[in-house]
């Protein structure tokens, strides 16, 4: 398991380009006749309100791989939590299995 922790931080020390918003693809147009072709736009959430951004068509790809590697990122973090969790826990497990109560020793 702690293993498992070392490859997930190296994951996460690994230097990337990331961008903290969700990539959303929209058809937009008039009630009548909806575009053809998707528009796609950065989402995120600030002072509690979303935020969209245009993103260019030209632009697109390395928007994309800039959200998934924000994306992989949480999800490293994600599983990183969980392990230090689980590992707390056999700690302290294996702390009370060793240790011996004062009540315990020999008078």
């Amino acid at each position: 398991m702690s293993t498992e922790r070392s490859t997930v931080e190296r994951e996460l020390l690994r230097r990337r380009r990331m961008l903290a918003a969700s990539l959303i693809e929209r058809h937009l147009g008039t009630r009548q006749q909806k575009r053809e072709s998707s528009a796609f736009y950065l989402s995120w959430a600030r002072a509690g309100r979303t935020r969209l951004l245009y993103v260019a068509k030209d632009r697109l790809e390395g928007v994309r791989q800039a959200v998934e590697a924000w994306r992989a990122f949480r999800a490293a973090l994600r599983r990183w939590r969980e392990l230090s969790v689980r590992l707390e826990t056999l700690w302290r497990n294996l702390a009370e299995a060793q240790a011996q109560s004062p009540e315990e020793l020999p008078s």
